[in-house]
């Protein structure tokens, strides 16, 4: 009679089991509930959000099988933003990224939705016009408004730019989309965000990333409309603030 030999179990299957016992370790350091789902992105490792008495996290599959001072660093992370605890992620995600799925830019920039063309402001036009002054046209980046956040109430902070090295995407809030926000202003925010793709993010002595260099602020100086810029967001940032923005 011949030998029958174990059957592998399915890779969904095993996933379920590592993500249930990732639950389990969170649930203990966290003391509340743990609703965890598991993601192949290439470029946002984790999020997380509380809901009543439960978190829900989204987390990449290289944290399945994370040491428990790994664990723990995302415990406090999630908890209090413990900036020790980014640090330890960070370095974590650093080691890992083998297990992040390689795509070029161009193959990045296919899964986004890009809408630069604004009511007020053409951010494409703006780009391409700086582009051509600051960097002879070597930033090799795209640019659009980026989707309205949903917020509940008064907005106390806005994040009016960000720039993805992965995808090489600039986007902008679509609160600078308003006939009262003038053109060198947003002008200046695109060139902040360009100067991005030219200094990139790297790590201090503390270990810590330094998103802004040094050289970099002193680069931004160099834009025509830099100090008028900066007096009008000090003087008009309510504007921005109070900006009604319909999410996509």
């Amino acid at each position: 009679m011949a030998r029958q030999l174990p059957v592998a179990p399915e890779p969904n299957r095993l996933l379920k089991v590592w993500r249930r016992v990732l639950e389990r370790r969170l649930r203990t350091r966290l003391r509340a509930k743990v609703a965890l789902e598991i993601h192949d992105n290439t470029h946002t490792m984790l999020t997380f959000q509380r809901q009543r008495s439960m978190w829900r996290l989204r987390l990449h599959h290289m944290f399945l099988a994370a040491p428990d001072d790994v664990v723990q660093a995302l415990a406090g992370f999630v908890r209090n933003g413990d900036p020790d605890a980014s640090v330890m992620l960070d370095r974590y995600i650093e080691r890992n990224r083998a297990y992040i799925r390689r795509l070029s830019p161009a193959q990045m920039r296919k899964r986004i939705r890009l809408e630069p063309e604004g009511q007020h402001h053409d951010l494409e036009r703006i780009f391409a016009r700086l582009n051509e002054r600051y960097f002879d046209s070597g930033i090799d980046a795209a640019i659009t408004y980026g989707p309205a956040p949903r917020v509940r109430g008064p907005r106390k902070s806005i994040k009016m730019g960000s720039y993805s090295a992965d995808s090489k995407v600039i986007r902008i809030h679509p609160a600078l989309d308003q006939p009262l926000v003038p053109r060198y202003f947003v002008e200046w925010i695109v060139f902040h965000e360009m100067l991005h793709h030219v200094y990139r993010t790297r790590r201090g002595d503390d270990g810590r990333r330094c998103i802004h260099p040094p050289e970099m602020m002193e680069h931004e100086k160099r834009f025509h409309d830099y100090s008028r810029a900066q007096a009008w967001e000090r003087e008009n940032l309510d504007l921005l603030l109070r900006a009604r923005v319909t999410p996509a």
